[in-house]
This record gives structure tokens, sequence and C-alpha cells, in this order.
């Protein structure tokens, strides 16, 4: 119903003034002249057309995402990166449906009160008549490109521009130790982003109906080009002309946006963190300031700091100073600091503790007043920050992760030489599958 009312309101040139009124008396003329049919005129078109649409531009988008635009799988694209890629998939959509997006503009338009169609006929083509007819009569299949120059010009910003501020929207309202922003919150973040698109892409919109019936009967604009038709609209009927209809377009866009797909999180579970799970006042404070450095800086340093910091504790395991002692042995490492996202703890086992700088989550006590000892610095993240907030100079080091004492039991069978799970270390207690005494088993 807005559809049709916005295509008619944009058809309207110099001269054409059948539907130059408000919404609301247009829609009443549709009812009145029409009945309820006219208010669904080509919308059987645009449920064919929009089915593979959607498919491919949100397919295409995924693709051209995963494979040409994200350095590593899961990188955070640039607004830059997400707009280019938003317009290519667009044109990709665009390429494959354009035929049936030109025959709904002829089907909503063939039955209108325009005095140019002249008097209508009891029966008016269907979808596949309108195409065999632009194919036969008005050049063949270059005839239902007609106007994909000013489309592909339009829709390439209007998609990137959606994705973008869908994105950046959508990452504002979500709050700190969510991963995903309420049903409301996405509903508001589509609405938004689409008013925004197609505010800024809206003449190129009017551009591509004008064309699209440049040759039909009747209704023959006969521009001879892109830049000719812009001259004669602004000429002919001003900056207005090229926002015909943008009223009953944005009561359309803005709720048919607001329910769209939820690209990076509807029907997907996804693994990684976005957040650490901790309610830990400083670990959030740190999570602040290593995304605010993760965006204004280049350095990939604080991307991994920041992502260590949403890992569970199993995933921060904590590093000793002997590791540590073995990685600042040579001259140049000697003098870049540790960094750990972790806790550094001491190993009896090393007399004597270098001279080092480490910054980490957190020491124990012995492990830090060892460091002093030694007349090193113990840091922490946020000291680091200020100090060091490109991670120059550093050396980022992490602790075994599989050298937990339940490690050693996973994967345990037959065979697999693992450490089985015994009620007691005594000699009367099993320590090992055998059919000797000795080892306290016995068939």
């Amino acid at each position: 119903m807005a559809t049709r009312l916005k295509i008619l309101f944009q058809i309207q040139s110099v001269g054409r003034t059948e539907y130059q009124m408000p919404v609301g008396k247009a829609l009443k003329k549709m009812w009145v002249e029409e009945g309820w049919r006219g208010f669904m005129r080509g919308n059987g078109t645009n449920c064919i057309r929009i089915v593979p649409y959607s498919a491919v531009q949100f397919g295409s988008y995924n693709f051209y995402k995963t494979h040409i635009f994200e350095k590593h799988p899961g990188a955070d694209l640039s607004s830059i990166s997400r707009l280019v890629c938003g317009g290519i998939a667009g044109i990709t959509s665009v390429v494959f449906t354009y035929p049936l997006d030109i025959v709904r503009t002829r089907l909503s338009i063939q039955t209108a009160s325009f005095a140019d169609l002249g008097a209508r006929t009891r029966r008016m083509p269907g979808m596949w008549e309108t195409l065999v007819l632009m194919y036969k009569n008005e050049g063949g299949f270059l005839a239902l490109y007609r106007g994909i120059i000013p489309t592909v010009a339009g829709v390439a910003p209007y998609v990137g521009l959606n994705f973008m501020t869908y994105e950046a929207v959508r990452k504002y309202l979500t709050k700190d130790g969510e991963k995903n922003p309420s049903a409301m919150r996405k509903l508001a973040a589509g609405a938004i982003s689409g008013a925004v698109a197609q505010t800024c892409t809206y003449p190129f919109d009017v551009l591509r109906r004008r064309f699209q019936i440049n040759t039909m009967s009747g209704m023959g604009y006969q521009y001879k080009s892109l830049t000719d038709a812009i001259r004669v609209i602004i000429m002919q009927e001003g900056i207005k002309g090229l926002y015909k209809g943008i009223v009953p377009n944005l009561l359309k866009v803005a709720p048919s946006m607001a329910s769209s797909i939820d690209l990076k999180q509807h029907h997907v579970r996804s693994t990684h963190r976005n957040a650490p799970k901790s309610d830990n006042v400083y670990l959030k404070l740190l999570v602040k300031l290593y995304r605010f450095l993760a965006r204004r800086t280049d350095a990939s340093f604080n991307k991994v700091i920041l992502r260590r910091l949403f890992m569970s504790r199993i995933n921060r395991p904590p590093v000793s100073l002997s590791r540590i002692a073995a990685n600042t042995r040579n001259g140049d490492s000697a003098k870049k600091t540790v960094v750990v996202v972790g806790t550094v703890t001491d190993d009896n086992r090393l007399l004597t503790v270098p001279k080092v700088q480490v910054a980490a989550l957190r020491f124990t006590a012995t492990a830090r007043a060892r460091i002093t000892a030694a007349g090193g610095r113990a840091l922490t993240l946020d000291q680091l920050a200020l100090e060091k907030p490109t991670g120059a100079n550093t050396i980022l080091l992490r602790g075994p992760k599989n050298a937990r004492e339940a490690v050693k039991h996973f994967g345990f069978g037959p065979h697999k030489h693992k450490k089985p799970y015994v009620a007691s270390k005594g000699r009367k207690f099993e320590r090992a599958r055998g059919r000797r005494r000795s080892r306290g088993f016995k068939v």
C-alpha cells in the first residue's frame, strides 16, 4: 500500500496533478477508484522478488565480509569496510532481481487514474505478460534492465549506509556485559538505519522509477541520460522533485527495517565472548579502557589484550617467574616489558630473579616481592596502557593451558595413557591395570 503510493507520487512530473495531495487523501482516492485491490497492485510481484533479493543480499554480504574484508575470522570491520561490503552486496542482489522490479513498477501504475494512460481496459496484463510485452516491444533483453544505472548508483550506498548505521547503532545500544541488545533496541536500530539510509539515497529511487517508465506508452519522460534527468527535474520541479513520495516511503521503511534480520546474532549462537562473565569492577574498567585503545589505535596488541580479558580463568592460566626469566634471557628481550593477562606466580625452584618489568592482571604476594627486590617493576594493566598505549617494546606471554590436574584425566580409556581416577595411592589400592597382587588389582 505505502509502496504503491510512493511510486505514484514519484512519477508525477510537471502537468500531472492527479496525486498531488496528502497521504490520507491519496489513500482514500485509491480506495474509491480501485477498491482494496488498488492497495495491493504490484504486491504479488514484489513478494516473488523479495525472496531471492533478500537471500542474495544477506548471503553475498556475509560471503564478501568473510572472504574479502575480514583480516581474520571474527574480526570487526571498520565503518568504511562495512559500507563497501554492503554496497557490493546490494549491487549483486539488484542485478539478479531487477526485471521483477521494473515489472512491479509497471503493474503499480497501469491502473492508476493518470490522464496520460487513457481509458483502462477491463483486463490488465499480469506479471509474465508484462515481461513478454516489454521484451517484444521495447528493445529485447535490455528493456528489462532500463534504469539499472541509477538503481545501482542508489542501491550501493543505500545498502552500505544501512548496514553501517545498523551495526553502529546496534553496538551503541548494547550495554556493557551483554552479548545482544534487547528486542526493542534491535527494532530501534533497524528503524533508525533504514530511515537514515533511505533519506540519504532517496533521489536515486526517484530517478529509478522515472527511467523504468521512460518508454511506457503515455507516461514516457524521454530523458536522455542520468545527468539530463537530474537537470530537467531540478529545473522544472526544484529540489523537492527529487524527494517526491518520501513521506509514505519513511512510513514503510522504518517498520520494515526494524523487523529485518539481525545479521550478526539472529539464530546464530556465537561461542566467542564479547564481554567478560565476571562482575569484577576492575576487570570491567580494564575492558572499557582496552576497547577504547583497540578502537582508536591501529595496534593489534590492544585487540589481543581485550580478547584475553574476556576469557575464563581456565583460559588465562598463571605464568611463573621461571617462565618469565626464561623468556627474558637474551639481551633484547631483557629490556622489554613482559605482559601477562592473568596471574604471575612465584617459583621457589628459581634461585635468582632477573631485573625485569612485568605488567599483569594479578600478582601473588611472593612474586611481587621477588620482582621488586630484584630491582624490577610490577605494573597493573592500566599502568601499562598509560606507559605503552600501543604495546611497543613488550613481550606477551601466556601460561600452559593444559597443565591443570584435570586435563591429565581427559579422554580416559584403554591405551590412551591417561591418568586414572583412584581412591587412594596406598599399597592396597589400584595403581595400574594388571593381574598381579602388587598392583592392587586381581581378577
